[in-house]
This record gives C-alpha cells, structure tokens and sequence, in this order.
C-alpha cells in the first residue's frame, strides 16, 4: 500500500488542553542552528583562505517539550503529527507569544493554510469552528527577534510585509534553505524552534502537493493544501483541510535532541573542486585552497551535525579571482577600527593600507610586511650602485611600483625603474619568482662613487 493511500481522513474527537508552560529543568536539550551565514567569499590563486566554523553555526537550548500539532490524518494507525521544539532562551518574546495561543487553545482545529512546496508550509491563520473557516484570535503583535537563520525544518514566525515587529499568531516552517530568501528581508523572520527530527517528515509530506493537492481560493488561500483532490464546483473545501484538532504540549520524544554543545563538521558538496579545495580540519576550521593556475567560482555546503544525528546546513560561493585588487583585498580583509581606506594606518605602523597590500603585509598587525630593503652591489668603488630589494605582489590589477632615486631628499626624483617596464628592464639585478611575489632587486642609475648622497624609495600607485 503507498503512503498516499495509508493516509486516510480520520475524524479524531477534540482531545483537551492540560499542563503549563514549563522549560527544561535539568541538563538542557540543544539543537544545531546557524547563527551568522558565511559570506560569499573571493580569493586569488595563492590565497587559502581558513573559517573558524563555530561562529557561523551553534547549539539552541530548547525546552524538555514539544508543542504537538496533532493532524486529523493517519499513516496506517500513527496519528501525523508535527513536534515543535522551542528555544528556551533565544527568542523569550516569541516564545512566550507562542505558547500562549497553545493555552489558550486558539490553534485547536486551525489548518495549514499555505503550502509552497520546497519553501514553506504555514499555518496559524485560521481554524473551523462549527464547519466554518474563522480567524485564529489574535493577541497584540510581538517585537521581531530575528537572530537564528531560515535554514530547513526551523520554525518562524509570519508577519505583515514592511512591518518587522507584526507577528501575531501564524508560523511557518521552512521546508528548504531559506537563510538567502528570508534573513535579508523584513528585519528577517524569526526563528525560534526547530522540528524535530523524527517529525519534519511530516512537515515535508503536508507540503508536497503530489500528497496534498494545493488549490487557489483567493485573498490568504491561494495556494491552499487540502487531502485530496475535489470538484471545486459540487464540494465544499472545509471537508478537505488538514485540520489540527489536538495542540498541546507534550515531552519531548528520546533521541530527538542532544545535551552536548560541540558539533561536527563535513563538507557536503563542492561544485567545482578544480577552482578550490574544501576539507574540515579539527575541530572547526574550514580550509579552503585555491587550485594553481586555476580561477572561477565553486558552491560549498558545509553541514553541522549534532550528538545525536540532528543537522543544519549553510551554502556560500568563493570566487578565486585570475587577478586580484585592493577593493577585493579589503573585502576579505580585518582592519582595526573598520579603517579600510588606502591611505590610513590602523596598525600605527610606517605603512599605510595601499601600501601593507602592495608589500603583503597585515594592516592589523604592525611591521608585518617586507618593507624595502637599500643595499648595494659590489665591486670596485667606482663601479658600486645603491640597490632597492622588495616584493611586488602577484595576480594583481590597478597596482604599480615606481622606483625612484634622489641626491638631496627634495627637488625632482629621478626615475629608475617601473613595474610597468617588466622584470627584463635593465635595472632589475634579479626577480625571484615566489608563490604569491615576485621579489625584486633594483639596482640605481647613478654609480655611488659619483654622488656626495645618494637616496632611494619606491612609490606604491594605485591605477
């Protein structure tokens, strides 16, 4: 027999409401959310780049029980339930908010009203009172708590476009990975519980029209779930909506959730695995490596999984880029004070931001960088020559180095050489080819003997 033909329309009489709003009081239950998103990354070819995965994904503390929505469908002789496990801390506004149309009794015969398969189905807009379709009671609008992203099988709460803090009493669950859809707009939507495990199924299964056909009946009912399929001309679509006659709360079930903080970490899925590595290293560190020679960009899912099998995912993209730019640097770069533009000095050291990039360095970290080196060549005195040593970065665009010499330390500097002119210019005593530099010696074009004082300095230009 197939799960459509198992599921049968079953009646159930209202079970009563008991028990009070209570949280966990032992060793607490957790659950694996993703707290911040990973940006989208950009990288060049000699840039490995290392997440620390513990700040984008954590655990929640949920309450010792569920909220149980109870359908009035049978798989066999199992009553569908959906169990919703609260946060015990996180959203405290919602929660309360929550619970409290629980108590009060308000979702008992409600019915989920919308179905987007693959996104969400929703419910706690409306229920049947005496074979009619009422408005679900509403309490005063809540104030947004947006902070745990839309990943799949977490539960938020609906609300009015424009307005973040309009919540009242409807939830949705996410049946994809909303994070990319719903964080961003509204003030996001609140997340504040998760399915559990053993019941997103079901959740999955109410939201899969070739299960519960969808049917547009105007106003908040366009994409309306109903059992089976009817004639919208003869029936009445009251007969076919996939009630919820018990909401109460229940324990929560064994198994379904762990009491260790710590989670693990795979990587799913790379798309283009010729453009980056992706592996895990202990206990948290994402490395991602640029292929040499290699540029475009890859997808990675990396999941988190809990002590007990529980998962939540988050998708980004890393570009590698064939050639690199300050403004691209400074995406992906930690400046002290937010101070990114070109000419500050956050560290407090002699170069400035251009510079610490034209020379590698780390404009959060002082003196880091391979500043300029002044020597000279050997030989006889006449025939000696002042030389400049440096590294000139690598898959780079927009940028020039620009050598200069001068006698006096004012009036004109003379030019010597420019990275414009290629490592084959006749004053360049060597470039040593290196990763991610090319390491120059530049030698001047005035013999020392010939000079009372002699001077050197190279200019860092952006283009």
């Amino acid at each position: 027999m197939t799960i459509r033909n198992s599921i049968r329309f079953l009646l159930q009489s209202l079970l009563p409401f008991s028990g009070l709003l209570g949280v966990a009081a032992a060793a607490p239950k957790l659950l694996p959310v993703l707290n911040q998103p990973i940006a989208n990354l950009s990288t060049i070819p000699t840039a490995p780049v290392a997440l620390d995965l513990n700040t984008s994904f954590g655990t929640e503390a949920i309450d010792d029980q569920v909220v149980r929505f109870t359908s009035q469908f049978n798989a066999g002789s199992v009553p569908v339930v959906l169990d919703m496990a609260l946060f015990s801390n996180r959203t405290p506004v919602t929660r309360t908010n929550f619970l409290k149309y629980v108590a009060d009794g308000d979702y008992v015969n409600s019915f989920i009203h919308r179905s987007v398969p693959g996104f969400v189905i929703q419910g706690g807009a409306s229920r049947i009172v005496s074979n009619n379709i009422v408005a679900v009671p509403t309490d005063p609008p809540i104030v947004n708590e947006f902070g745990v992203s839309n990943t799949l099988s977490t539960i938020s709460m609906a609300k009015l476009g424009g307005d973040p803090n309009s919540a009242t009493s409807q939830w949705f669950v996410s049946l994809g990975e909303n994070t990319d859809i719903l964080d961003p707009q509204n003030g996001g939507f609140t997340v504040f519980g998760r399915m559990t495990r053993e019941t997103f199924p079901n959740a999955q299964i109410f939201g899969d029209s070739y299960w519960f056909p969808i049917y547009n009946y105007g106003g908040i009912y366009t994409e309306l779930p109903l059992f089976r399929s009817f004639n919208q001309a003869i029936d009445n679509p009251t007969d076919f909506l996939i009630l919820f006659p018990s909401v109460a709360l229940a324990p929560l079930p064994a198994g379904q959730a762990g009491e260790i903080a710590t989670l693990t970490y795979t990587v799913v899925s790379n798309s283009n695995p010729t453009v980056a590595t992706a592996s895990v290293q202990s206990p948290a560190t994402l490395n991602l490596v640029p292929q040499a020679g290699q540029s475009g960009t890859t997808t990675l899912v990396v999941r988190a999984t809990d002590s007990v099998g529980n998962t939540v995912e988050d998708s980004f993209t890393l570009t590698v880029n064939a050639s690199d730019t300050y403004s691209t640097w400074a995406s992906r770069t930690a400046f002290p004070g937010g101070q990114s533009g070109t000419g500050q000095n956050p560290d407090g050291d002699t170069l400035t931001n251009l510079q610490e990039y034209a020379f590698l360095g780390d404009p959060a970290v002082a003196s880091q960088a391979p500043v300029p080196v002044l020597g000279q060549t050997g030989g006889a005195p006449a025939t000696q020559f002042m030389t400049l040593s440096f590294p000139v970065r690598k898959f780079t665009t927009g940028l020039s180095y620009l050598v200069e010499a001068n006698n006096l330390l004012s009036g004109t500097w003379s030019p010597v050489w420019s990275s414009t002119a290629g490592f084959s210019h006749a004053q360049v005593l060597s470039a040593v080819d290196q990763a991610d530099r090319t390491v120059v010696t530049i030698k001047d074009t005035a013999a020392l003997a010939a000079q009372p004082q002699r001077f050197m300095r190279v200019k860092v230009l952006q283009n």
